[in-house]
């Protein structure tokens, strides 16, 4: 017998969000209802918690938040930090050099807000995405670590698919310890701390919550959230997702734009496959 999932864990943009990077009507139905039934809604994003904290707001998530790729485990009712690892100082600041010295464009995230060097085209259509406005140092940020030596939460790097790639590659061989490079987007690469995603920190949330990966629903689109489908007990990737994440997954739903993660929710409400997180 299938065990009932008593946690929805879930992915923002091009899964949960629709094309517009909103929530749907019919999406926050889906979710009010599973919470409803007592089951827990967690948001599992790259994102920072700025960017994240209006959506958790606006369902009513009633669980702890995965942020930065897993990095920071957050819980906003209480205001709680539950698990939280970084890029180290000396990592963060070769990668920076490294992607400069190539000639790429990235973001940097301390904890409060993300840095970049000067506003450029990606920094507007990110800003545009998440909602939340970038700081412009005014200098390559390498030089801004040098000045201001902190431990990171992520780099983000913003090129083409190919572009990318080509980084993915070199930052894996030249530091292959101290941080790890998924991509959430074909032109995202995520720079999080070494042995870092969304499947060990759920995995971690799981355990704080006293439940089994059987108990647990996760849905994601990017290479970054294959750790967290193949996690889970059911991990349910959505039809737009890539190559990665579908390979991991045990379910596909339609496509972000046609409500999928709703449309899975709604089918496992129907068969009463979904439960109260507490027992």
């Amino acid at each position: 017998m299938c065990a009932v999932i008593r946690l929805i864990a879930t992915d923002l943009d091009d899964t949960l969000l629709d094309a517009g990077s909103d929530i749907t009507p019919r999406t926050q139905a889906a979710l009010n209802a599973a919470m409803a039934a007592g089951c827990g809604v967690a948001l599992s994003s790259g994102r920072m918690l700025e960017a994240t904290l209006p959506f958790a707001e606006r369902i009513g998530a009633n669980a702890p938040m995965l942020l930065y790729n897993g990095a920071w485990i957050y819980d906003h009712r209480a205001g709680e930090t539950i698990l939280a690892q970084r890029v180290p100082f000396e990592t963060a600041l070769g990668i920076a050099r490294l992607l400069e010295a190539m000639g790429f464009y990235f973001q940097i995230y301390p904890g409060t807000g993300y840095l970049c060097s000067e506003i450029r085209d990606q920094t507007r259509r990110y800003a545009a995405s998440v909602r939340v406005a970038p700081a412009a140092v005014g200098m390559p940020l390498s030089r801004w670590l040098e000045a201001n030596p902190a431990d990171l939460f992520k780099l983000l790097l913003i090129d083409t698919p190919e572009g990318a790639d080509r980084a993915q590659a070199a930052l894996r061989e030249a530091f292959p310890a101290g941080a790890s490079y998924l991509k959430s987007r074909p032109n995202y690469l995520e720079i999080a701390p070494e042995g870092v995603d969304k499947g060990r920190s759920l995995a971690a949330l799981a355990t704080h919550l006293k439940l089994s990966r059987r108990e647990i629903m996760a849905f994601g689109d990017g290479q970054n959230d294959a750790p967290m489908l193949e996690y889970a007990g059911i991990g349910c990737a959505v039809a737009n997702a890539c190559p990665q994440a579908l390979a991991a997954a045990d379910m596909v739903a339609p496509p972000n734009t046609e409500d999928g993660v709703a449309q899975m929710i709604e089918q496992f409400l129907r068969e009463g496959r979904i439960g109260p997180m507490r027992r």
